[in-house]
This record gives structure tokens, C-alpha cells and sequence, in this order.
């Protein structure tokens, strides 16, 4: 049997797809704009320590570091993959919105469907009590229950 979708269930697919999804791509955004942020600056400082390209060791003439060039491929990893996994959540969120979309899309056309049979005197009449929803005055109106106890 399929569940019923309805506006709740809408609504949460909403959050999710707009609101939680896209904070949660932004965390591996940031994520990825921070190892970017730990390229050289050219100036003497801490990211300075596995620089490529620099001397070996102080005074030393060969301008090449293991260290340097395996930091950069790994910081470019590591930015790629960030971004890759922010990508692939907002990829979800868009589906997630694609579906929240075709069902208010079915819903509207069902809900025109609906209408369009109710409108029709051979379908429904609106002058027969029995086929409409009971009115305020009438005895099978539900009114408002009791208070609990």
C-alpha cells in the first residue's frame, strides 16, 4: 500500500532540500576554500613551511622540497573532494526538490480533475444534502467536540 503524501510531508522534503541540504553542501564548501587558503602566500610564514619549490634545507642551492610538491597534491585532493561532496549534496537537494515538485504538480492536476467532475451535473449535484458537506445549522454537522476532561 503507498503512503499518503501530504502538505507536513511536503514541507519537511522542503527543509530538507532548501534549508538543510544547502547548509550542509556549504560546510564542504568551506572546507575546500580553507586547504585552498593553505597555498604559499609568498611571505614568510607557517603555510611558507611546505612551500614548492623553496631550498631543501636553509642555504641550500636545490629549489625543490618532496614535502612542498606532496602537500600540494594532497591539498588539491582535498579540495577536490570537498568540492565534489558539496556538489553531490546539492545534486540530492535538486532531486529532492524535483520530487517535491511533481507531487504538488500531481496534486494540482488531480485537484483540477477533482473540480472538473464535481462541476459536472451528471457527476455531482449541489443542491442534494446528501452529496455535499453537511452545513453549519444542520443536525450532522460535527460542530466543535467536547472539552477533554
Amino acid at each position: 500500500m503507498m503512503a499518503e503524501i501530504v502538505g507536513g510531508d511536503l514541507y519537511r522534503l522542503w527543509r530538507v532540500s532548501e534549508v538543510h541540504l544547502p547548509r550542509i553542501a556549504d560546510v564542504y564548501y568551506d572546507a575546500a576554500r580553507v586547504v585552498a587558503g593553505a597555498r604559499s602566500s609568498g611571505s614568510s610564514s607557517d603555510a611558507d613551511a611546505f612551500r614548492d619549490s623553496t631550498p631543501v634545507y636553509p642555504g641550500s642551492t636545490a629549489l625543490s622540497s618532496p614535502v612542498g610538491a606532496a602537500w600540494a597534491a594532497l591539498r588539491n585532493e582535498l579540495q577536490r573532494m570537498y568540492t565534489q561532496v558539496g556538489d553531490t549534496v546539492l545534486v540530492g537537494a535538486e532531486g529532492i526538490r524535483q520530487a517535491s515538485q511533481a507531487y504538488l504538480d500531481t496534486d494540482l492536476v488531480n485537484s483540477d480533475a477533482l473540480q472538473l467532475y464535481l462541476d459536472d451535473p451528471r457527476n455531482h449535484n449541489p443542491n442534494d444534502p446528501a452529496s455535499n458537506p453537511p452545513a453549519e445549522d444542520a443536525d450532522d454537522h460535527p460542530g466543535t467536540p467536547p472539552p477533554l476532561p
